[in-house]
């Protein structure tokens, strides 16, 4: 079998995510695997890292600039008639387009794989319209459809049979043997994520303030990594809350980084209205870390409230969860430690198993 899969998303180029799922998916030496992105890169060296390890990839040129789509069409269409797939795996509707395209034009018999990796869920209109061309789309031109998790098998489930649940992995780096946190520390919590609608870091930062107001406890920090258009609204906000020493903005750090961060602190927040995956929620829980987190993403399948982390519902909810929790350093410690056991599920080879059993062992749909 030769696979195709795209690997790079809008704007952003060659994706950290995807370039670990390339690596995985090599491994498994039953199958041939080529693999196309725009020119652009998450971080600087996932390129260098696909070369390393003898990974077979083609660059397009302003594949992800939603632009030029005859071009882009012409250009897969010669890849796949050169060097013809049997899969092709797509991770956005831009790419899909370009995929179905490709395959008419080319007269190939190639299935087509859809992985939803976002859709306009900040929107509730144009989510609710979004969804339906998406699934209308995918009902008529998709193979398979994955979804990442339980909460958006249940926003595609007119997909029916045809929409599966896979989980997408957890970088190699993060399995290593990292120290459980500590928690006669300084409380130190954290929420990486882009600062735009429906993130929610003025949400932490307000009930931060009220917790320390309700405990005079003043060893506590927060950490919000990330960019976007709220950044500066944020930093304000603390600013008038007088909490700015409180509250560090590292801005949009590379994966080392983040890793360094995550391992200095116990216990990860996630505000967010949704989250179609998240990566903010499965990065700390495979660490090991305190998880409190809304309904949102992966979190239905992998918390277990007061076992493997914690549920909120809001702002006043969540200050009652940090003011029962964080004195409670037993719960913590044993809560934290489930996480880490739990995070198997959550390894790319573990995943790529179940995804070749998915497209190589059950029928394709109509």
């Amino acid at each position: 079998m030769h696979i195709l899969s795209f690997t790079s998303s809008h704007r952003i180029g060659l994706t950290n995510l995807l370039t670990e799922q390339a690596l995985a998916f090599t491994k498994n030496k039953r199958h041939r695997f080529s693999f196309v992105s725009g020119e652009k890169e998450q971080y600087p060296g996932l390129f260098d890292s696909l070369r390393r390890n003898n990974i077979r990839y083609r660059v397009i040129k302003g594949l992800d600039e939603h632009r030029h789509f005859p071009r882009l069409v012409r250009e897969c269409k010669r890849l796949v008639e050169t060097d013809p797939p049997d899969y092709v795996t797509v991770n956005t509707n831009w790419q899909m387009a370009i995929a179905v395209a490709s395959k008419f034009l080319s007269g190939g018999r190639f299935r087509i794989v859809y992985v939803v990796h976002g859709y306009r869920h900040n929107q509730l209109f144009r989510s609710f319209i979004a969804r339906y061309i998406i699934m209308t789309a995918l009902f008529f031109f998709a193979d398979h459809v994955i979804t990442p998790c339980t909460f958006v098998r249940r926003k595609f489930r007119l997909l029916g049979r045809k929409n599966r649940v896979i989980f997408l992995g957890g970088s190699e780096s993060l399995f290593a043997d990292h120290p459980l946190p500590l928690f006669s520390d300084t409380k130190r919590l954290i929420f990486p994520g882009e600062f735009r609608k429906g993130k929610n870091q003025d949400m932490l930062i307000r009930v931060l303030k009220r917790y320390m107001e309700t405990t005079n406890d003043k060893d506590i920090e927060l950490y919000l990594p990330g960019k976007g258009e709220r950044l500066e609204q944020c930093k304000s906000l603390c600013r008038r809350l007088g909490i700015d020493d409180k509250v560090f903005f590292p801005g949009f750090i590379d994966q080392k980084e983040m890793l360094n961060l995550y391992l200095k602190c116990q216990y990860a927040l996630i505000p967010s209205n949704v989250e179609t995956f998240g990566l903010c929620i499965t990065e700390p829980f495979i660490l090991g870390r305190v998880i409190i987190t809304r309904q949102v993403g992966i979190a239905v399948d992998i918390i277990h409230h007061g076992e493997t982390g914690f549920f909120f519902s809001g702002e006043k909810d969540l200050l009652s969860l940090l003011l029962k929790i964080l004195p409670d350093r037993a719960l913590c410690a044993r809560v934290a430690a489930n996480a880490r056991g739990g995070r198997y599920q959550l390894r790319w080879d573990d995943i790529c198993r179940r995804y070749f059993g998915l497209i190589f062992e059950t029928p394709a749909e109509s």
